[in-house]
């Protein structure tokens, strides 16, 4: 192996990372592939060893020196966080005239776990965005096949963390051998796609996708999680849409986590930040006036006994013990009785919410529940419901929560298990839950995922 020492630097030769504040690349004889590298400056990070200056570098925020006055420069990293889009107006103040919350945002952004491993990946793609990044074009190699894009290929998987180093020469940079194959899979696997090891025009495409673009959507997902500060000092439910998952954070005893269905396109489920309040055991199900008209009274039209094989019955408006039943009943002379009655489905394993639902208040009716349908989980494409979140191990995350109970919810929640009865159980002890937009992110294992965008909209809408 080469070695160069440059500017008290030591290079070695090929794939092996570059010393990224030189102008210019050092071309060292022998290699097949090395990129142009863009000089990037002299950041803020290494003018000042200052807190503040750290965060605001990792936000993205421009012109960081270290001539900047700290105080304005705290400003501008309370505005990027809390900015007056994203609602926080009230917390913006907060953070703005109280020295020691804004104190106790830094310690946050350089302790916790999962803002240490984001700020870490920005980090990481900063450096490579210092890299005029190669552009490849999907092509069908064969194991042992020598090309020139297969030295490229080789030199991306190694910056992206999906190939590891080795130092082999330059003709043995240029051949497609497995290792290529199971790095491609690992590429795929993280970006939520087919794992085919192929250079498919899906691969290709995120292969391409430029450094820079990644740090914009990690920056994102930073002020996102340090606006909710707030909600994370202690355990919390995260779903996040693009990855389709729940999941318990800040419990470092828990290992739950599990896939759910969220909104439909037209269906949007919006981003909150709220708590569970309650849990229903045998809920019922009084479905919006959108899905009766649109759906339900469709359905009744091909099917005439369809809503009563699913239970379906009419109670009362404003008097739920009037009772009638769907019996004969057709969608012209259910559309008369709607006018006095709603439409409920009784508890059931053919109820729509299966056996729990659980109440996050909010403004736009949104909760998560069972669902009878569980071969929907399958999909890879799970943005399919009407708004709520459907969960595929809705007894996992009741029983966590029942756990932090006392011991009466405990033997309420185990008997209505049994039972067929509606049984609802109020939480003494409500745990915070972010339903949020990250379509990039940093996972528990220090590996970066990245998924389509389920609805084309960042995390601050």
């Amino acid at each position: 192996m080469k070695l160069f020492v440059v500017r008290g630097k030591i290079l070695t030769s090929r794939l092996e990372v570059l010393d990224l504040k030189l102008f210019f690349c050092i071309l060292v004889l022998g290699i097949s592939y090395s990129p142009v590298c863009i000089s990037s400056g002299v950041s803020g990070v290494e003018l000042a060893n200052n807190r503040v200056y750290n965060l605001a570098e990792d936000l993205g925020l421009n012109r960081v020196t270290s001539d900047a006055e700290e105080s304005s420069l705290k400003i501008k990293v309370i505005e990027s966080i809390f900015s007056i889009e994203t609602g926080t107006e009230s917390l913006r103040k907060l953070y703005l005239f109280d020295n020691k919350r804004f104190d106790e945002l830094l310690t946050f952004a350089e302790s916790n776990k999962q803002i240490k491993a984001l700020r870490d990946k920005i980090r990481q793609y900063e450096q490579l965005s210092n890299y005029q990044w190669p552009q490849l074009e999907a092509s069908v190699f064969s194991l042992g096949q020598r090309a020139t894009d297969i030295a490229k290929l080789r030199w991306v998987l190694v910056k992206l963390d999906d190939l590891e180093f080795k130092d082999i020469s330059a003709y043995r940079e240029a051949i497609f051998d497995p290792s290529i194959t199971r790095s491609l899979k690992r590429f795929q696997k993280r970006h939520g796609l087919i794992q085919s090891g192929e250079l498919n025009k899906e691969t290709i495409t995120l292969l391409n996708t430029e450094p820079a673009f990644i740090v914009s959507k990690l920056q994102l997902s930073l002020k996102d999680k340090l606006s909710k500060v707030n909600y994370q000092n202690s355990s919390y439910i995260e779903v996040n849409i693009p990855e389709f998952k729940l999941r318990i954070k800040g419990d470092e005893s828990s290992t739950l986590e599990f896939p759910v269905i969220v909104g439909s396109i037209k269906n949007k489920t919006p981003l909150l930040h709220t708590y569970v309040s309650k849990i229903t055991i045998n809920p019922t199900w009084t479905p919006p006036r959108s899905i009766v008209y649109n759906e339900l009274l469709a359905e009744l039209k091909k099917s005439p006994k369809s809503l009563e094989n699913q239970k379906f019955v009419l109670v009362k408006k404003g008097n739920t013990n009037e009772v009638k039943s769907l019996k004969g009943m057709d969608a012209s002379r259910l559309k008369q009785e709607l006018k006095v009655y709603q439409l409920v489905q009784s508890p059931g394993f053919r109820n729509a919410l299966g056996k729990y639902r659980f109440t996050i208040p909010n403004s736009e009716l949104i909760f998560m529940h069972d669902t009878p349908d569980k071969q929907a989980f399958k999909k890879r494409n799970r943005a399919i419901s009407h708004g709520c979140i459907r969960l595929s191990q809705p007894e996992l995350l009741a029983k966590y929560l029942i756990d932090r109970e006392n011991s009466i919810e405990s033997i309420r929640f185990l008997s209505a298990r049994k039972g067929v009865n509606t049984v609802d159980i109020k939480l003494r002890n409500p745990i915070p839950i972010i339903i949020t937009n990250h379509n990039v992110w940093v996972d528990k294992d220090n590996v970066l995922q990245v998924r389509p965008s389920v609805y084309n909209r960042e995390v601050t809408e």
